[in-house]
């Protein structure tokens, strides 16, 4: 996987819903910053929640991986003009380079 080393706030979907709590739980033990959200309907038409959190893609991967967290998929977000907006840079079956 090409890593983003960037440090900027990031939206995590989760493959569940228990994948997302076990990840809420992680979050906290590591005393890692987030927000939960539930998933921008620009992203999905699914309900479903997220976490928005600001860290490295790498550190992120290795921190699920050691938690067996199921990801599946990671946005970086900006804002423009007071828009936000949301771009894949991690997706469980494919590769962003």
């Amino acid at each position: 996987m090409e890593i983003n080393n960037e440090e900027k706030e990031k939206l995590i979907l989760f493959q569940s819903t228990h994948h997302s709590i076990k990840a809420k739980n992680i979050f906290s033990k590591h005393k890692i910053e987030f927000r939960m959200q539930a998933v921008p309907p620009v992203i999905s038409s699914d309900c479903g929640s997220a976490i928005a959190a600001e860290i490295e893609l790498d550190a992120l991967k290795s921190l699920f991986d050691k938690n067996n967290i199921l990801v599946e998929a990671v946005y970086s977000l900006s804002s423009q003009s007071g828009k936000k907006e949301y771009k894949k840079i991690y997706s469980s079956d494919w590769e962003v380079k």
